[in-house]
Order: C-alpha cells, then sequence, then structure tokens
C-alpha cells in the first residue's frame, strides 16, 4: 500500500489516477483549486472515503503557503508520502504576439511553479525516508512544440527539464523522478476548449487514428510508481500513439516512386 498525493485530482487524468491508485489499495489525498468538482470525487467514491483511504485537500500548487499546508495534511492523514503525482494545470492558448503577460505569468505559475513548489515541500519527507517518486504530468508539446500554444509548450518544457535536473539530484538518494507526455486526450481541458474541426484534425493526424483517453494515462502513471520501474529516472515519456514518430512530411500513396 503507497501514499500517493495527486494534485488535481478532482477531474480528467487527475482523477483517473486517483480512482487507479485506489483499486490498486493505495490511501490517496487529491487536490483541487475549487470544491464543486472534488465533491462529485469525494461522493462517487464514497467507500474509499469511509475507509480512510481518500482525502481532499483544497489547495493552490502555485501558492507556496498552501503547498506547505498540503504536506502538513499528508503528514497527517497518511503519515507521508511515497508518490507525487502533479496533475494540476491549464492551457493557454495562442501565438506570442496575442498572449497577454498576464496570461503567460498564469500558466507559468501553475504548470511551473505549481509543480516546482509541490515537489520542493514534499522532498524534505521524502529524503528522510530514503524514498519517494515524482510524477510529473507535461504533454508532447513540452517535447516537440505545437502551433498557436507559445505559452503552454514553453511551460511544458520547463517541467521535462525540471524533472530531469530532480532525476539527477535525487536519484542516488532513493528519489525518481519522471514525466509523463501526452499527446490530446480526451479530458474537459481539451474537448471543452476545441472546435469539431480540431479534435476531428487530431483524430486524422495521429497513426493509431484517435486521441488517448485519461485512462491509458493513469496507467502509465500507475507503472512509473510500481516496484516494477524502479530503474526508470528522468525519463520524459511520450504517450501519443505513434503521433511523435512522424517526420510531419505529408503522407504519401503507396504507389508513389521517388528517384
Amino acid at each position: 500500500m503507497k501514499r500517493i498525493v495527486v494534485t488535481g485530482g478532482n477531474s480528467g487524468m487527475g482523477r483517473e489516477t486517483a480512482e487507479l491508485f485506489l483499486r490498486q489499495g493505495d490511501r490517496v489525498v487529491f487536490t483541487s483549486r475549487s470544491t464543486d468538482k472534488a465533491q462529485a470525487m469525494l461522493e462517487d467514491n464514497r467507500e474509499a472515503v469511509e475507509q480512510g483511504n481518500l482525502f481532499f485537500c483544497q489547495c493552490d500548487s502555485s501558492k507556496w503557503s498552501e503547498v506547505v499546508q498540503l504536506a502538513a495534511f499528508t503528514q497527517e492523514k497518511l503519515g507521508g508520502c511515497d508518490v507525487l503525482v502533479n496533475c494540476a494545470a491549464i492551457f493557454v492558448g495562442g501565438q506570442v504576439h496575442e498572449t497577454s503577460e498576464e496570461d503567460f505569468s498564469l500558466i507559468l505559475d501553475i504548470d511551473v511553479k505549481g509543480v516546482f513548489l509541490t515537489c520542493k515541500a514534499f522532498l524534505p519527507q521524502m529524503l528522510e525516508q530514503g524514498s519517494g517518486c515524482l510524477i510529473n504530468i507535461s504533454s508532447l508539446a513540452g517535447i516537440r512544440g505545437n502551433y498557436n500554444a507559445a505559452a503552454y509548450c514553453a511551460a511544458k518544457g520547463a517541467v521535462n527539464n525540471l524533472t530531469r535536473a530532480m532525476a539527477l539530484d535525487y536519484g542516488a538518494r532513493g528519489i525518481r523522478a519522471n514525466a509523463v507526455c501526452p499527446s490530446a486526450t480526451s479530458t474537459d481541458m481539451f474537448l471543452v476548449g476545441s472546435t469539431r474541426e480540431v479534435i476531428d484534425s487530431f483524430y486524422k493526424q495521429n497513426p493509431m487514428g484517435r486521441i488517448s483517453s485519461p485512462g491509458e494515462i493513469a496507467r502509465l502513471i500507475a507503472f512509473l510508481a510500481s516496484d516494477d520501474a524502479a530503474f526508470i529516472n528522468g525519463q520524459c515519456i511520450s504517450v501519443d500513439g505513434g503521433l511523435s514518430a512522424w517526420s510531419g512530411e505529408p503522407r504519401q500513396d503507396k504507389t508513389e516512386q521517388r528517384r
């Protein structure tokens, strides 16, 4: 039984991840900035709540004081943390000339600073116990870039290199750090903010003809948190149906020959 903290665990990948850990018999603290969806998560998992295996802590991970309270809450409820999963994130679209300074600062605060602060808060306890696992949810956009998402690409690229740096700094002390980099995934953050045309284009581009589900991402997270992944450290793993294997060149008719 592991002690798990999932930020942004009230919906999407975060909720799928938290519920998967519960099914595995682990104990989970999940966070959200708001209480509405968190309450639904608690109601839908009432048995886990009654058994003392699921707890909610309201937390804005971009604010140090709230993250410190989260670490203290986790210590009180679980006795510590074995696995920290940073799922909390936002998306801000737009090219550089279209992106306001306020929006750029906002996405860096939540998507980058939030990861930094939560890791900073939980690392002392992990260092003391001589073990721990940090899993940061990034994006394929942090590896390869994307159109009309300059701030988001910058933020996720920062998450990837922060993950690598922590893997180097803490690996010898029993703490692993990895990032999960999904392509488009069927979460509210993607679906609600996208037109049907945009969604269809993601299906068409992908070699598997679809986008990923939150459950598929959650299963990789659970694997990285397991003892089976004990020697996996410092990796930014794409979960994209083969999209990153594509050169970007147009598809060629199989009968076409080049000389």
